[in-house]
């Protein structure tokens, strides 16, 4: 298999994703903007929830930038890290040594995300547009990172 080599430093690779992520939320129509960046919270929720009410003619919830296509970015992000994992040769599955764990951590994050309705990233966005929800959802992470990271030392402790 024979793939194109293509260099891409940070600055620019951010400013094209911020560009693409405004230039998105002006195509679908999204006014005032709606701090919907690269969620991997509800951009999953929201595919999961377009497809099953195009399938079973449902009406699950569906943010606004989804309700006629559903915003793609983290199909795009995996696709993405796959291709380059595989142009760098790095591409390998590993067992982790407590797969248990890292499925109560996974989920535990996607329930609290659900929850809250925001991913990390759209709560920093959120927060700059002055939302008391965010600040909330911010603070309750910051709890969340100190007791993770409290749970992870104790665990190789012991």
């Amino acid at each position: 298999m024979s793939y194109i080599l293509v260099s891409i430093d940070k600055l620019t690779a951010g400013f094209v994703t911020g560009l693409w992520a405004a230039v998105a939320q002006a195509w679908v129509g999204v006014s005032p903007p709606s701090a919907f960046g690269i969620c991997f919270i509800s951009h999953p929720s929201d595919l999961t929830n377009w497809i099953i009410n195009h399938i079973f003619s449902t009406t699950l919830y569906v943010h606004q930038p989804s309700v006629d296509i559903p915003v793609l970015t983290v199909l795009g992000v995996l696709v993405g890290a796959t291709i380059a994992t595989l142009q760098h040769r790095e591409f390998k599955f590993k067992m982790p040594r407590h797969p248990f764990d890292h499925f109560v951590n996974g989920f535990m994050v996607a329930v609290f995300g659900l929850m809250l309705g925001y991913c990390s990233v759209h709560i920093i966005m959120a927060l700059m547009y002055g939302s008391f929800v965010a600040l909330v959802g911010f603070a309750g992470m910051m709890i969340g990172v100190v007791a993770a990271v409290s749970y992870i030392k104790w665990s190789v402790r012991r």
